[in-house]
Order: C-alpha cells, then sequence, then structure tokens
C-alpha cells in the first residue's frame, strides 16, 4: 500500500486491494456521482449491475459534478474522478465520466475489478488505508488532457 497523499481509496477493487483514485484535495479533477436508489443495498445485485445504472445515469446527465467524491460518506452513490474542474463544460466532463464508466464496466465484465459494495451503500467515513498501486489506475486519468 501507498501512502501518496495526492491518492485515496477507491470504490474499485481487484485481487491485491483497492484501487487508486486521485485525492479530492487534487487540482484538476473533479467527482461525477451517480446516486443509486435508496432500495439498493449491499449484494442485493451484481457490481455489473450497479455499473450499467451508473452508465446510464450519466449518458442522461442524472448526476452531480463536484469537487469530492461523495462515496463512503453515507450516500448511496459512486463517485467518478474525472480530469477538469466543476466549472467546465458540462458535456466534455460526462463525455469522460462515460468514458471511464464503461472502462469500469469493461474491467469488472473481465473480473479484473469488483465494487466495495459496503463503501457504496454503507460507510459512512472514507477507509483510512489508501491503494495498492500506481499502475492499477485506469489508463490515462493522471494525464493531462
Amino acid at each position: 500500500m501507498t501512502s501518496d497523499s495526492r491518492l485515496q481509496a477507491s470504490v474499485f477493487m481487484n485481487g491485491r486491494g483497492r484501487i487508486a483514485d486521485p485525492h479530492d484535495g487534487m487540482p484538476d479533477y473533479c467527482w461525477v456521482t451517480a446516486h443509486l436508489p435508496e432500495s439498493m443495498s449491499c449484494d442485493g445485485q451484481s457490481d455489473e449491475e450497479i455499473m450499467n445504472l451508473v452508465l446510464c445515469k450519466i449518458q442522461i446527465g442524472n448526476v452531480i459534478i463536484g469537487d469530492c467524491a461523495l462515496h463512503s460518506l453515507g450516500f448511496h452513490c459512486l463517485s467518478l474522478p474525472v480530469k477538469g474542474t466543476s466549472g467546465e463544460s458540462t458535456g466534455e466532463l460526462l463525455s469522460d465520466a462515460e468514458t471511464l464508466a464503461e472502462w469500469w464496466l469493461k474491467q469488472i465484465r473481465l473480473g479484473r475489478a469488483c465494487l466495495d459494495q459496503y463503501s457504496i451503500f454503507e460507510a459512512t467515513t472514507r477507509p483510512l488505508e489508501h491503494t495498492n498501486s500506481l499502475e492499477d489506475v485506469p489508463h490515462g486519468w493522471n494525464q493531462s488532457r
């Protein structure tokens, strides 16, 4: 595990542990958050079903764009980091979030990643441990546009 202050634990995991997300305080990143129905709960649906719903919400623009991730804070939601700021073109941010959600959905389908459903549906504080490896982040999220 790293203790890099530029990173925080994601809701995505692989066989080695949590995958890296940029820390809320990282400049030039914003978070696209899709809220999930209150009727959903841990283990009530597959990771693929959750990601499909998140992708649909992004595609129709039913999301919140903000400066911090909202998962693991008591909300039924999943937040994705997007290179940019919340003041930028919503269309470009949503396009980037859609690409990232599709990438994660593919990783889940291939068995390379899974969701920490506890963080999405029940946790009220973000885990203290950071991440296992920068090489596990989605291709390109730490690069400039």
